[in-house]
């Protein structure tokens, strides 16, 4: 049953995820030739400018909506009118968030991926030599060392707890009947608050555990770096799991469909 909600859900949200990176490509592709052909006129670079300036504000547009399109269907699908359907399947509450969690990650994942791929088909190609790019790379992993894979992970960490995070605060707010959407958006500025309050509060603990000045030492090397970054990944990880049982706690428990 798992393997077919999974399906069911990527059939659902691959239109319109396919639609928003088809427009991606679109303005990716004419924002590059136009960036990539040289002419020396005045009103030329305004318009390019101009273009420049739509192209970014559109590529925040696909994130925004990506991120958007995660939200709204959770929240038509579990706590609106649709949720008398949804929990009405023979599966667990679990399951039910994990496919939904799991599948809009992917979609995120893919999202800056493509973004990524977007915005180095602007800016690189075409105004970089391969060749010098390339050797710009490896000169800056070289230089960063251990914290390439360290942000990788960091972003990937970052977007689950995000996802969870949002997912929790729709949770609590579905209890508050007509007021659902206010309530999921004051309580994600409430968990968020919190949250990052706890988080920081952990962190001096740590930090005095071990002494501000050897901490702060520590820090002004590669491995101080990556040590710190790992720890604050860790906490955002445990909470990130933590909200993932609070909001299958509060849909299986404190459920309000009315």
């Amino acid at each position: 049953m798992l393997g077919k909600l999974l399906k069911h859900e990527w059939k659902a949200t691959a239109r319109r995820y396919g639609l928003f990176y088809l427009i991606l490509a679109s303005i990716t592709v004419f924002t590059a030739i136009i960036h990539a052909i040289p002419v020396d006129n005045i009103f030329y670079t305004m318009g390019e400018t101009s273009l420049i300036v739509m192209y970014i504000v559109s590529l925040c547009g696909v994130i925004f909506c990506s991120t958007g399109m995660a939200i709204v269907r959770f929240y038509k699908n579990m706590v609106s009118d649709e949720g008398y359907l949804t929990f009405t399947l023979p599966v667990k509450v679990e399951q039910l968030v994990f496919v939904k969690f799991l599948v809009a990650y992917i979609w995120q994942l893919v999202t800056v991926i493509l973004c990524v791929l977007s915005l180095f088909s602007v800016f690189v190609i075409g105004h970089i030599e391969m060749g010098e790019f390339f050797d710009g790379v490896s000169s800056l992993a070289d230089m960063a060392g251990k914290m390439v894979p360290v942000f990788i992970v960091m972003m990937l960490i970052s977007m689950m707890y995000q996802l969870m995070i949002y997912y929790l605060s729709i949770a609590i707010g579905q209890r508050f009947g007509n007021y659902k959407i206010l309530a999921s958006i004051i309580a994600y500025c409430a968990l968020s608050f919190v949250i990052e309050l706890v988080l920081m509060l952990i962190i001096l603990g740590i930090f005095g555990a071990v002494g501000f000045m050897e901490m702060a030492e520590s820090m002004n090397t590669v491995d101080g770096m990556a040590g710190f970054y790992l720890m604050t990944m860790g906490l955002s990880l445990v909470a990130g799991i933590a909200a993932y049982f609070v909001t299958c706690y509060q849909l299986k428990k404190k459920l309000n469909l009315v």
